[in-house]
């Protein structure tokens, strides 16, 4: 089997790990990279990779059988349609869009070009997410009732050297980090009914809130919040208990709870809770904990490995552009909810 040709659009933090996990993988050819600045010319050279200023003269020259976008989410209908058009697949990354509407464009653009779109929530890649999926879809916590989210970190202050991370539209812990949130839910809680959210830059004084609280109902009548801050002293987050991200300091917590009528879910340690006899249930009765096993894989290969079959035409995308627009959409029903002090329902409806 030959190996998927792939090019990178937009060398940020993303397109640059982007590079490093492309070349280090056996099932594909990294063929060209492109970006607006001129001086990230100097990464492409290090990893031997040809270096373009403009999309179309990238896609024109290399003739990539995929394409990941990891440009700022505004720019992804442009970005995309030049994709499209040369029927080159494409691996978006989250959010999909900054707009309902421009999602709802890109999900139209790939049926008429016949044209595969993975969205990048490659947390849905992670053996441990997968693992939660399957024990509360499963039913092995019973009901699913109430889930507890803590996503908790500081974030250094040259990150924000980049003007676009202050302020509207991109920016922002909601759109930039929580929205993964939202996905996990969604993928293994079923689809949001409404939001009420508060949001706050009381650490920063940025246009964009640091520092939120997310009240969340589910169509199956289960209920979630998230806290989320990027400017506290806290190892409570994603990134910092699965060990995911080397770029991460790593702390053996959990940061995510599910917790049903049968039993209860610690994530990541994966710490199952229950009762060991079922007739002898309540706050008086003693429980037990277990570990459930699971195996640890970089989520952002196994990723590219899926992306790789898409690309083949050898499976349908894990999340396709309909997908990641519904979780955009929880998103800024989140943002919706902080400036107008109400409760919003998530809907890609265009009406």
């Amino acid at each position: 089997m030959s190996p998927v040709k792939l090019a990178i659009i937009g060398l940020g933090l993303m397109g640059s790990r982007h590079i490093e996990i492309v070349n280090s993988f056996d099932g594909c050819d990294l063929v060209g990279v492109c970006d607006l600045d001129s001086d990230l010319g100097s990464l492409a050279d290090r990893h031997g990779v040809p270096f373009f200023q403009k999309i179309g003269e990238m896609l024109d020259s290399t003739r990539p059988d995929g394409a990941i976008l990891a440009t700022q989410s505004a720019a992804h209908v442009e970005t995309f349609e030049a994709c499209a058009r040369r029927g080159v697949h494409a691996l978006i990354e989250k959010p999909v869009a900054d707009t309902t509407q421009a999602a709802l464009r890109i999900a139209e653009l790939a049926d008429l070009t016949n044209t595969r779109v993975l969205v990048g929530h490659h947390r849905r890649h992670n053996p441990l997410v997968k693992a939660a999926h399957d024990v509360v879809t499963s039913g092995q916590i019973g009901n699913l009732l109430a889930v507890s989210m803590m996503w908790t970190l500081m974030k250094p202050d040259r990150y924000f050297d980049i003007a676009w991370r202050t302020v509207r539209p991109d920016g922002g812990p909601v759109l930039i980090n929580l929205v993964h949130e939202l996905d996990i839910l969604r993928y293994t809680c079923g689809e949001i009914d409404q939001v009420f959210a508060q949001g706050r830059s009381k650490a920063r004084g940025f246009e964009v809130e640091d520092s939120v609280s997310i009240s969340i109902t589910f169509r199956s009548g289960a209920v979630a919040t998230i806290v989320g801050s990027d400017a506290v002293t806290a190892p409570w987050s994603y990134e910092a208990t699965t060990g995911e991200n080397p770029l991460y300091f790593n702390v053996p917590e959990n940061c995510y709870y599910f917790t049903g009528t049968e039993g209860a879910l610690a994530f990541p340690q994966m710490e199952l809770w229950s009762y060991p006899d079922r007739d002898r249930h309540g706050w008086q009765h003693p429980m037990e904990k277990s570990v459930l096993p699971v195996s640890r894989a970089d989520s952002l290969t196994v990723q590219l490995a899926h992306f790789c079959d898409v690309v083949r035409g050898a499976r349908p995308p894990l999340v396709d552009a309909l997908d990641g627009a519904r979780s955009l959409a929880a998103a800024l029903a989140v943002l919706e909810s902080i400036s107008t002090n109400k409760p919003i329902t998530p809907s890609i409806d265009p009406a």
